[in-house]
């Protein structure tokens, strides 16, 4: 079986606003890919949506085509996992030898390593979302510390891709982006879409917190470095 994995995350510079980060991940096999990208792309066409999805750029009008895509999502064979970091700004990096960066890559660690070790005997290519040019050097880093926290990475390719181009990836950034919303205590959460979007996966029994391990359709792993 061939797996596409496609990979995002928020807040993961250590000085920004926020004092949490999130990293995500949506897997799917990849026959898949190019009809469920056909059916995102009609539901755009139904609800007038010409925009990239984003949670940082969200409308209330079009909260009907955000409700038909999470439903989506939902019925499909996509799965999604991600990886919440709490109080990153009291981390102890040096005590263990790394520092923030090899810290975001071990992050993913967290987000992948259930995907990937569920079926040894599959290929999978990751994609992440484009971030500057040193995309050679993140697909390496990437591999690495795959491996040095114990996963075999010789099924395992890794792309560079621009969230313009791939439904998947943009409906990653939307999970991702509800999770740190609904987790942040250091901002008035005054966003009446991004609200009733929470509310709607919530009414759905998608936890925004955490989840158990064996949660595989839409699982949570909370890090908090302050314990």
């Amino acid at each position: 079986m061939n797996y596409k994995i496609y990979c995002d995350e928020s807040n993961h510079l250590l000085n920004d606003k926020s004092n949490l980060m999130v990293n995500g991940a949506i897997l799917l096999p990849e026959n898949k890919v190019k009809v469920y990208n056909k059916y995102i792309k009609y539901l755009r066409h139904k609800y007038n949506y010409h925009y990239e999805l984003k949670w940082t750029k969200l409308f209330s009008h079009n909260f009907a085509f955000y409700k038909e895509l999470i439903d989506f999502f939902i019925e499909s064979d996509m799965n999604f996992k991600a990886t919440l970091v709490l109080n990153k700004q009291l981390h102890r990096h040096q005590e263990y030898g790394y520092d923030h960066d090899d810290f975001y890559y071990i992050t993913f660690y967290y987000t992948l390593r259930d995907f990937i070790e569920r079926d040894i005997f599959s290929n999978y290519k990751i994609y992440l979302d484009y971030k500057d040019t040193k995309g050679g050097d993140k697909i390496k880093t990437l591999k690495k510390t795959l491996e040095s926290q114990g996963l075999k990475t010789n099924n395992v390719d890794v792309y560079i891709i621009n969230s313009q181009e791939s439904q998947i990836l943009q409906l990653c950034d939307l999970f991702i982006g509800a999770i740190g919303y609904r987790n942040r205590t250091d901002i008035q959460k005054i966003s009446k879409i991004k609200n009733k979007i929470i509310d709607y996966l919530l009414e759905k029994r998608l936890s925004l917190h955490y989840t158990l391990r064996d949660e595989s359709k839409f699982n949570v792993f909370k890090w908090d470095l302050a314990k």
